[in-house]
Order: structure tokens, then C-alpha cells, then sequence
């Protein structure tokens, strides 16, 4: 199977990809305090912990809470040069709840994020790409819309494009959904989406329509506990999921995690196996701790196999 360009199964060395995380940028709002969140600022996180350049091209208010999330994720290795302030609208927020350990949201409208722009610096960051990565809820306004799906076009036949589903009613638009499949090299899914889009868009056989027709070259369906499988037009591959071995954790962010270790492997060739085992890993060892950033120490990685032990520090910005 070849990925834009990248031949899976034929591993290439290590060394930083550059993966560019297009979206909202957000403070998760608990009841027991707020943490940083939105799930491009979760993968481009997760990118930079895994040894790559991770990179957001999103907005926030120029107020208080959008410096802080910008200070946050740039303390963490995230690229934040490439994050727009609006001067009209607030930054972001979600108000979380959590019930049985998985997460529901209520997503305030009209916030900076929804105004992205595709402006030249962010235009020039996605041609220098290996990976970009993209979602549904960003693109609920036509404003942002239009900016994403103007930086894809930039992206296609450069980078690997990755459509991460990740529906949040109820911003769900069966054309955009269709839309970005179609502007896409890979498209992830968790099991309940897989349902969902097959009702949305007509398409009964949805994972054979989007890899004839739509002609994606990879659809990921992930099951949670229960692992996940990677379906290409060579067949399908499935691995069971990682055991969470600490108490105290949460689900939050968990499939942005898998979706970051997953491109990390997609990029440098490795077989389907191998990059299901590495991100089914690395979401059990983010599930296994609070919250949808937490930090995990080189030394857990290497001994969960998510990473090798040669992997190249984290970029940090000064």
C-alpha cells in the first residue's frame, strides 16, 4: 500500500515529520477546572510527544485565555506560529461532562475558530506537510470551511491528508462529511461513526465506497478497548486493542492520540500492523492518565514500543 508517496510496509529511518494539525483550538471546560483541548490541538500535541513536528494552524480571541492556550501548547513542544487572534471573538470553549468515563460536549458557536482564514504564512505551512489533518467540527461555519478545504487543495499530492471524523452533533453536514472523504488520503473512524456516516451519506458498504469510488487510500475504524482495523484496496488488517495498566485515567482525547501515533507510523511506511499496534499503545497509555494532553516520559513510550529508543527530542520553542 502506498500513502502519498510513502510505501507502506517499507519502514523508513526516524526523524521529525512535520504534521499540521487544521482547527479549533479550545479550553475543555470540567467541572473541576479547565484543561487546554480541541482535537487538532490534541493530535499536533501528540505529535510533538512522539518525536514529531507538530504543528496547529488555527484561532483564538486576542484575549487572556487565547495567550494562555497558545503559552500552553508552545511550553509543549506544539508549533503555535501559525495561530491566528481575532480581534472580534472570543477563544473557544467546551463544556465537558463526563458520564460512565466518556466525555459529551456543549460547544460554544461563533468563537474565533470559526473565522479561520487560509492567510499566506498558514498556506506555506501545509506545503512543507508531510501529514495534514483535518475534522468535521471546524468546518461547521462556511468561513472556516472554505479556509480548510483551501489548505488541503495546497496539501494534496504533497502530504498525506487525514480526515479525522470525530462527529459532534449537531454539526453534522452529510455534504461537508462527503466532501472532506473526498479531499482525503485517509479517513479514521470510531466504530459508532462508521454507523453513523453509512446512514448520513446512503452508503450501506461505506468503507468499499470511499476505497473504490471516493478513492481514499486507507480507512481506519477504531473500536475502542477492542482495537481497530486499517482497510485498504490490498484487504484488512485488524489489531487488538493496548490494556490500560494505571487507574485514574480518562478517554478524553484518547482517538486524537491514536490518531497522532497512527500518522506516525503512516509516514515513515510501516506496515498496517505496526501502525495499529502503535497508536492502539500510545491511546492506552493517554487513557491511562487524566486529561487529553498528559505528558508521558520517554521511558514509558519506549517500553510500550510506541516509540524507538532513538527517536529525536521534542522541538520546544523559546
Amino acid at each position: 500500500m502506498v500513502v502519498t508517496g510513502v510505501s507502506v510496509g517499507s519502514e523508513e529511518p526516524a526523524g521529525r515529520k512535520q504534521v499540521v494539525a487544521i482547527g479549533e483550538a479550545l479550553w475543555d471546560v470540567f467541572p473541576d477546572g479547565r484543561r487546554p483541548g480541541g482535537a487538532p490541538c490534541n493530535v499536533a500535541f501528540h505529535a510533538a510527544q512522539l518525536g514529531d513536528r507538530g504543528v496547529i494552524v488555527t484561532r483564538v480571541g486576542a484575549d487572556a485565555t487565547g495567550s494562555e492556550l497558545v503559552a500552553f501548547l508552545r511550553e509543549r513542544g506544539v508549533v503555535t506560529e501559525h495561530v491566528q487572534r481575532d480581534p472580534d471573538r472570543p477563544t473557544g470553549t467546551v463544556a465537558v461532562t463526563l458520564t460512565g468515563g466518556e466525555p459529551r460536549y456543549t460547544i460554544t458557536e461563533d468563537v474565533a475558530w470559526d473565522h479561520l482564514e487560509a492567510i499566506p504564512n498558514a498556506r506555506s505551512c501545509v506545503r512543507a506537510a508531510d501529514a495534514v489533518v483535518i475534522g468535521s467540527l471546524a468546518q461547521r461555519s462556511a468561513v472556516s470551511r472554505t479556509a480548510i478545504h483551501a489548505l488541503v487543495a495546497e496539501a494534496r499530492g504533497r502530504a498525506t491528508i487525514v480526515y479525522d471524523v470525530n462527529l459532534r452533533p449537531p454539526y453534522v453536514d452529510a455534504a461537508v462529511v462527503e466532501a472532506t472523504c473526498r479531499a482525503a488520503t485517509v479517513v479514521k473512524m470510531n466504530a459508532a461513526e462508521l454507523e453513523a456516516l453509512a446512514t448520513l451519506l446512503a452508503r450501506p458498504s461505506l468503507v468499499p465506497w470511499l476505497l473504490d469510488d471516493v478513492g481514499v487510500q486507507a480507512v481506519c475504524v477504531t473500536r475502542g478497548p477492542r482495537g481497530a482495523t486499517l482497510f485498504t484496496t490490498e484487504g484488512a488488517v485488524s489489531e487488538p486493542g493496548a490494556e490500560i495498566r494505571a487507574a485514574g485515567g480518562d478517554t478524553v482525547g484518547a482517538g486524537d492520540a491514536f490518531t497522532a501515533a497512527m500518522i506516525h507510523r503512516l509516514v515513515r511506511g510501516a506496515a498496517p500492523e505496526v501502525v495499529l499496534r502503535t497508536a492502539n499503545g500510545y491511546a492506552a497509555l493517554v487513557s491511562s492518565r487524566a486529561g487529553a494532553m498528559p505528558g508521558i516520559a520517554v521511558d514509558d513510550l519506549t517500553a510500550a514500543g510506541v516509540i524507538s529508543p532513538a527517536r529525536p527530542p521534542r522541538e520546544v520553542q523559546g
